[in-house]
């Protein structure tokens, strides 16, 4: 028989919606299939779990599992779509904002790419690609 709340915990992941990391809460694939055969394991001989439901939750885990790669594919797309455009930025003049909150206008001189993104160097400044507000045409 399969415990209510390890197959509750399971079925998050019916949910497309929510987020691929937390669909499962913490548990990553490695726990759900650990979490699946101490199901099978420790089930009641005499009341074996209902092979529909067994399915269903390993048709979730893929759903879960598709979703997650799905997720990872879609930022490194974004990314890339970061990199192009500031790189598409170098000698333009920009208007932007500094991490504290002022206002900086010039030429951007050249582009940082770091994990956390690209960086614009704007003179001796180094501001973040989503900070700038305006891009024009030196």
């Amino acid at each position: 028989m399969i415990d209510p709340t390890l197959s509750s915990a399971a079925s998050v992941g019916a949910n497309p919606a929510a987020p691929a990391s937390s669909a499962l809460g913490d548990l990553g694939s490695d726990a759900f299939l650990k979490l699946m055969v101490a199901q099978l394991k420790y089930q009641d001989p005499m009341a074996p779990a209902d092979g529909a439901a067994m399915m269903q939750q390993t048709a979730q885990f893929t759903q879960v599992e598709t979703l997650q790669k799905l997720a990872a594919v879609q930022e490194q797309l974004v990314g890339l779509q970061q990199t192009s455009m500031a790189a598409a930025m170098i000698g333009r003049e920009v208007d932007a904002v500094t991490d504290t909150g002022q206002p900086l206008q010039g030429t951007v001189d050249a582009v940082r790419f770091t994990e956390s993104g690209p960086l614009l160097v704007i003179g001796d400044e180094v501001v973040p690609f989503a900070q700038a507000r305006e891009i024009r045409t030196s």
